[in-house]
C-alpha cells in the first residue's frame, strides 16, 4: 500500500515512518507538512492511503481531506489527531475519511486501518466508539425543517446530476436564484455541501 503521511511536526512524521518501516504491506511514497501540500502531493504521487493529522497551520486536515476526495476519490484519508471530541469526530466524518485515530496507535493499528480503508471499510479507534455514536445519534436527532416545494424540486435536481446552471436553465431561474435555494437546503438538513444535502434526503425519503 502507498502511503502519505501528512503532519505539520517533522518528529510525528519520523515516528510514523520509523513504526512502518518493518511492514512489507507499506510503502511511504511521500510527506507533508500543511495541507495545501498535502493535496498536491496526492496529485504528484496518487497514494493509496493518506494519513492525515487534523490540525494543521493554514488548511487543516479536514479541508484537506474533503478536497483529495472530490478531486481523488481512489484515495483514502485516514484522520489521526489527540483530538476524541464529538465535534472533531463529527468533521472527520463529513469530510470523507475513511477512519479516525488517536495518535497513540501501533504500528499493526496503522496498517490495519490503512488495510481497511483500501477495502472502503472505516476505522475508528476504539476508545472512540462511544462518541462516534453519539455523533451519529445527534445527527439523527435534529430537528427537521420542511422543504418547500421548490426546494425539494432542486434537491431532485441536483440528486441526479444537474448542474447550477442546468437546474437554473431547466426551471427559467438565475444561477444566483438556485444557490440561494442551495443554501437554504443546506441549513435545513444541516448539510455542509450537495453529496451531503443529498445523502440525507434520499436517507429521509425525500428525493429518489
Amino acid at each position: 500500500m502507498r502511503i502519505l503521511i501528512a503532519d505539520d511536526h517533522p518528529m510525528t512524521r519520523a515516528g510514523i515512518q520509523s513504526t512502518l518501516a518493518d511492514s512489507e504491506e507499506v510503502e511511504i511514497v511521500g510527506e507533508a507538512s500543511t495541507g495545501e501540500e498535502a493535496v498536491e502531493r496526492v496529485a504528484e504521487l496518487h497514494p493509496d492511503v493518506v494519513f492525515m493529522d487534523v490540525h494543521m497551520p493554514g488548511m487543516g486536515g479536514i479541508e484537506a481531506t474533503r478536497i483529495i476526495r472530490e478531486e481523488h476519490p481512489g484515495t483514502r484519508v485516514i484522520l489521526f489527531t489527540v483530538d476524541d471530541t464529538r465535534p472533531a469526530i463529527a468533521d472527520a466524518i463529513q469530510a470523507g475519511g475513511a477512519g479516525y485515530l488517536l495518535k497513540d496507535v501501533s504500528a499493526a493499528e496503522l496498517v490495519n486501518a490503512a488495510r481497511l480503508a483500501m477495502e472502503d471499510k472505516a476505522v475508528i479507534h476504539p476508545s472512540l466508539t462511544r462518541a462516534f455514536i453519539e455523533e451519529v445519534r445527534f445527527v439523527d436527532r435534529r430537528p427537521d425543517a420542511p422543504l418547500s416545494k421548490r426546494e425539494i424540486e432542486i434537491l431532485q435536481m441536483v440528486a441526479y446530476g444537474g448542474t447550477t446552471k442546468e437546474v437554473a436553465h431547466d426551471l427559467g431561474i438565475s444561477p444566483h436564484t438556485v444557490k440561494t435555494h442551495l443554501e437554504r437546503i443546506f441549513e435545513k438538513l444541516g448539510a455542509n455541501d450537495r453529496a451531503q444535502a443529498v445523502a440525507i434526503a434520499i436517507r429521509r425519503g425525500m428525493v429518489e
